[in-house]
C-alpha cells in the first residue's frame, strides 16, 4: 500500500522524537552506571561530635555502603556546633556530584530554619533528599537523686524547686524543644545546651544537670545500669525494651507525640541518576540484618525510603515543628 507524504512525515517525526529521547536518556544512564568512580571516596558529614549516635550510625552505614557501591571508601566528617548550621552549610555548598552526603537530623531541616530571623539555609531549595535512615522517640531521663517518678511529678517538682537545669544535645534539638514544651505546660526548667549527647549524658550522670531528653541509643545503657532513671518516652508507643516507661501522652502530655529521625541528603541539583544510585545503595545498607541487629535494640526503627517519601516527611515535619516553635517563641539569634 503506498504511503502518502503526510503519513511519511508523521512517521519521520515520531522516529526523530524517539531517537532524541533516547539520546537525552543516555547521559543519565551512563552517569548512573559510572557513579561512583572506582576508588573515589564518599564523605558523610554529621552535625555532631565523634562518639555520639550520629557518628556511630554514620560509620556503621558507611561500612555497608562501601560494600554496596563496590568498594569505594566512605569517610565520616564531624562538624558539630552552630545548632547544626556548620555541617548543613558545608554540604549545601559542596559539589552536587554525589560524593558529599549529609546525615541530617530532623532538627537540621524541620526546626533550625524556624529559629532564625533570617534562616541560614533553605531546607528544600539547597538540599536533595535521598532516604530516611530511622525514626525514634526520645527518653526523658533524670538523675537518680531527683525525687520524682513521672512527668507530672517532675513538672510539679520543677515549679517548687526551679529553675531546674535541664540538658539537651544542643540548641534547637528535639531535646531543647521538648524542654520548652514542658515549660509552656507549667514546668520551670533552665535549658543547658551541649555539643552532643555524650557530653550531656556525662553531666547528667555527674549531677551537674538534673534532667535530659535524649536518644535511646545514648540513654538506654545508663538506664539499665541504674545511673539514670527514665520518666517518659516521646512518640505514640512505648519502647519495647523498657515497656514499663509510659509515653508522654499517657501521662497527660500529648504534645510529646512527635518523634525524631535521621536521613541522608545531598546538595541541591544532584543528577537524578546519581540520587537513584545512592538511594538504592543506602536503603540496601540500612536494611541489612546485621545493621538492624545493632541498632533496633537501641530504640532506632530503621526504615529506608524513596527520595519522594523522604521529601514528603521533611515537608510535613517542617510544618508541624514550625507551629510548635512559633508557639514557644524559641529563637537562636
Amino acid at each position: 500500500m503506498p504511503i502518502d507524504s503526510a503519513d511519511l512525515r508523521r512517521r519521520q517525526f515520531i522516529t526523530r522524537g524517539a531517537v532524541a529521547g533516547a539520546a537525552l536518556a543516555l547521559p543519565g544512564l551512563a552517569l548512573a552506571q559510572s557513579f561512583p568512580t572506582p576508588g573515589t571516596p564518599l564523605r558523610i558529614v554529621i552535625p555532631a561530635p565523634p562518639g555520639g549516635p550520629a557518628d556511630i550510625l554514620a560509620r556503621a552505614v558507611g561500612t555497608h555502603l562501601t560494600t554496596e557501591l563496590g568498594g569505594n571508601p566512605v569517610i565520616v566528617e564531624s562538624k558539630p556546633g552552630g545548632a547544626s548550621v556548620l555541617a548543613a552549610l558545608a554540604v549545601a555548598r559542596a559539589p552536587a556530584d554525589g560524593y558529599t552526603l549529609f546525615l541530617g537530623i530532623n532538627t537540621t531541616h524541620t526546626q533550625v530554619p524556624h529559629m532564625f530571623s533570617k534562616p541560614p539555609y533553605d531546607p528544600f531549595k539547597e538540599f536533595t533528599p535521598i532516604t530516611q535512615v530511622y525514626r525514634a522517640g526520645s527518653f526523658m531521663v533524670a538523675h537518680p537523686a531527683v525525687p520524682v517518678a513521672d512527668l507530672k511529678e517532675l513538672v510539679a517538682w520543677s515549679k517548687a524547686n526551679g529553675p531546674v537545669p535541664a540538658g539537651s544535645p544542643g540548641p534547637g534539638t528535639n531535646g531543647h524543644l521538648y524542654i520548652e514544651m514542658l515549660n509552656a505546660a507549667g514546668a520551670n526548667f533552665n535549658h543547658v545546651p551541649y555539643k552532643g549527647s555524650a557530653d550531656a549524658m556525662r553531666d547528667l550522670i555527674g549531677g551537674f544537670i538534673k534532667v535530659l531528653f535524649d536518644s535511646p541509643a545514648t540513654a538506654l545503657p545508663h538506664i539499665r545500669n541504674g545511673r539514670i532513671k527514665a520518666l517518659a518516652v516521646t512518640g505514640t508507643t512505648r519502647f519495647k525494651e523498657i515497656p514499663e516507661v509510659q509515653t508522654g501522652r499517657e501521662q497527660g502530655f500529648a504534645q510529646l507525640d512527635i518523634t525524631g529521625w535521621m536521613g541522608f541528603f545531598g546538595p541541591a541539583g544532584m543528577p537524578p541518576a546519581v540520587v537513584d544510585r545512592l538511594n538504592k545503595a543506602l536503603v540496601a545498607a540500612i536494611r541489612r540484618p546485621e545493621l538492624r541487629a545493632q541498632f533496633e535494640p537501641l530504640g532506632l526503627e530503621l526504615t529506608g525510603s524513596t527520595p519522594a517519601e523522604f521529601a514528603a516527611l521533611v515537608r510535613n515535619d517542617h510544618d508541624t515543628w514550625g507551629r510548635i516553635i512559633q508557639k514557644t517563641g524559641i529563637k537562636l539569634d
